[in-house]
Formats: structure tokens, sequence, C-alpha cells
């Protein structure tokens, strides 16, 4: 790694400059926080699941000699805000061990949290319960961290034992995205709020990259770490409980939400109505009830970003890579890379076609170009005087109200043939 690299992480046992609980410098005694070998991080339920595992830690703190194993019930937390303790019991770990036998937004948002930090992750799974298997395979995020299964006290304690020197994460420190400093995850239903939550975005002329899960359905570790940690601001809409699809979108929002918050970047969570939300960050949440109440809840989000970029002097990092890490092969997303398509978008047939007018309507599968092809045709014509090139993107019922304001402006003979 070289010096430039390590420039980018953040010294872990220093209160750091920004905490989104704080909304500024943290305000922790970092003096009072203890050293472990390993910090175990689990659901109090099932309780089967947390009794094994107690009985580990119990296990490992009396043949372990000096080094000492903790798990997030003992620490002091009595008094005390109870995630600003487990931040620093993170901190101050050698190794996280979180279990993932059931789907735990707590668990999923420290998981993301230690990874932002650089601190290694051992996940653990109790095969005997196998309640939340499917949720695990449809959320994704998490496949490619490889996991300890384990089915009695015994078994977890020595496979922990085992697996102490675990290597620091293999995550390679980013610098900010200066182009799109904002990422936003969308949620999969496409709600007036998600829709109001678009439009204040696009209106603060910031640009941003998306996460839609209509269009990508898993997000890899990688492609979260690289988004939520490159960016200055990481926006996400919550879903109410009993939406279709809620419980992997939020889960999906924890993990995002961890990254970012241990990476120093702004959070934004937002939910419509009262949930009563994870302890670890239910103190983050931003609640509307209107849509309309967006507006004020994002705005000073997008200042404190426009203002850090304004005030903030750009100073150019060069990193030593390797042939291979300067592949670029592109964003998932088109709308994510609008300015790079020049560098290697490819003038097809169906461009020159669309290009020359023969074509009117563009029609294709998730990833076969379909904006790409948009963009570049818009960048073709735009600097031409002769031209008035107008992007319409509307969304949900925006696309209705596009559709009356344009028949109310056509013949009685043509608007019946809509």
């Amino acid at each position: 790694m070289s010096q430039n690299q390590i420039a980018l992480i953040p010294n872990n046992r220093v209160p750091p400059a920004f905490c989104q609980y704080a909304l500024g410098p943290c305000d922790q005694d970092f003096s009072t926080a203890i050293k472990s070998e390993g910090l175990f991080l689990f659901p109090s339920r099932p309780e089967p699941v947390a009794s094994t595992i107690e009985a580990a830690v119990a296990h490992l703190s009396k043949v372990a000699g000096e080094r000492k194993w903790n798990s997030w019930k003992n620490l002091d937390i009595a008094g005390q805000i109870i995630f600003c303790e487990i931040c620093k019991a993170i901190r101050f770990a050698r190794l996280v061990i979180a279990d993932v036998t059931t789907l735990n937004f707590n668990v999923l948002f420290e998981i993301g949290f230690a990874l932002g930090l650089g601190v290694p992750v051992l996940p653990i799974r109790d095969t005997s319960n196998t309640r939340d298997s499917k949720d695990f395979e449809e959320l994704g995020i998490l496949d490619t961290l490889g996991y300890f299964d384990y089915r009695n006290s015994a078994q977890l304690s020595e496979g922990v034992l085992a697996r102490a020197t675990a290597p620091p994460n293999l995550l390679t420190p980013l610098p900010l995205n200066s182009d799109q400093p904002l990422y936003v995850v969308k949620s999969g239903v496409e709600s007036n709020g998600m829709i109001k939550l678009m439009s204040v975005v696009k209106k603060s002329r910031l640009k941003f990259r998306t996460y839609d899960p209509k269009e990508v359905a898993r997000i890899s570790l990688h492609e979260a770490y690289r988004q939520a940690v490159s960016s200055r601001a990481v926006i996400l809409h919550l879903l109410g409980p009993d939406l279709a699809g809620a419980d992997i979108h939020n889960a999906r929002c924890a993990f995002i939400a961890g990254l970012a918050m241990a990476a120093q970047r702004r959070v934004a969570m937002l939910q419509q109505g009262f949930v009563l939300q994870p302890i670890d960050y239910r103190d983050v949440i931003l609640t509307y009830d209107k849509p309309a109440q967006i507006v004020d809840l994002l705005t000073p989000v997008l200042g404190q970003v426009i203002e850090e970029i304004q005030t903030t002097r750009f100073v150019p990092t060069t990193l030593v890579l390797t042939p291979l890490e300067k592949i670029d092969l592109g964003d998932l997303a088109a709308e994510n890379e609008i300015r790079a398509l020049d560098s290697y978008f490819v003038p097809t047939a169906q461009y020159q076609q669309a290009k020359r007018g023969h074509a009117r309507l563009v029609v294709g599968r998730k990833g076969s170009g379909k904006t790409a092809l948009f963009y570049s045709l818009r960048s073709t014509y735009r600097p031409i005087k002769s031209h008035l090139v107008l992007d319409l993107k509307p969304e949900g019922h925006q696309f209705k109200k596009l559709r009356e304001a344009v028949l109310s402006q056509l013949p009685a003979g043509v608007n019946s043939m809509f």
C-alpha cells in the first residue's frame, strides 16, 4: 500500500472530524474505550443463537490469557448513547465477529461500519437456523465475504481462535468523487415520496449517482463500498415494513449507511410515517408525513455538500495502480457516468439510425445500451445551434401529467389517436 493510500485511511483511535450523530466533530471520549482481540456483534433474538455466542465468548475469555474478548452485551452502555459505545468498541477491536444467522438491521449496519473503518470482519452463522437464508441470498451484498458456520459454542470458539490473526480487509481506500458528490439509494416502490426525493435532488443541480433495485437487483460489496465511500453525501429512502421487499431493501440501506458513516460521509435516511427504527441509527432517521416535507429535510444536507465543494481545496492524489487496476469497464448504469461515455461509446448501427432520424423509438432489455444511446445522441445534437435539445425524463405519475400536457396542445383529430 502506498503512502497516498495510507493517507486516505482515517485513524480509528482518534475521534473523527465528522460524525452524523453529532452533525460535526465527534464529541466522545476515546480514552475510556477498551481494546479487545475480538468484538462479537449479534442480535438478542433468537435466544438459542444468542446464548450460544455468549457461551463462546465466556469460553474464549477463560482460555485466551491476556487477550480480551468482548461482546456488545458486555459494554458499559448505562447512561450512554448505545451506538457511540459500540462505535468505540469496533474502533478498538482487532477483529469483529458478526452473526448473520438472521437478517438483523443493527448487525448489518455495524458490519458496514466496521468495513468502512477497515476493521477485519468475520461473519458467522448458525447452520441449524435457516429462517432467513433466502433473504441473505436475495440481499447478496455479503456473498463475497467468507462465512464461518457453526452449530455449538465449542465449534464457534475454536473457529474464531483459528481465524484470530485475520488480515485487514482488502477494500481499497478511495478519494472523493468530485464530479458526482451524491449517491442516492432508491426504493423499489415509486411512491410519491420517492418521486419527490428525486425531484429535490435533481433541482439541487448537484450531480449524483443512483442505485435502483428495479434496474439492478443485487449490489456487490465492492460496489456498495465504492459508491458510499467516494460520495460526500449518501441519501437513502427506506420502505415501510408492510411493503413488499421492505426487509431486503432496508437491510441494504442499513449496510450502506454503516459504510458511509464510518467514512465520515453525510447520511440522510428518509422514512415516511413513524416506524420504530433499529437502535443503531434511530437518531439519524429523517421522518416525513407528506412528500412536500422532503424539501425541508434534504435542503440542509444538500446545502452542506455545496458548501464543502466550494470551500474544499482540491488536492490531486496520485495512486500507484497496476495495469489491471487501470482497466475501467464502466459503471453498471450509464446514468452514473454520463461524462465518461465519450471515451468508450461505440457508434453502433442503431445509433446511426437514430441519428439520421430513421428510428424514433428505442426498445431493449436492461443493459443493452438504451441510456448510453440517449446521452450520446443528446451530446451530438446539443452543440448544433439549429437544434433545441430538451431532456424529458418523467417518473411515475409525472409521465401522465406530461402526456396530458402534450395532448392538450394537439388538434382534436390527432388527440383522438392517443
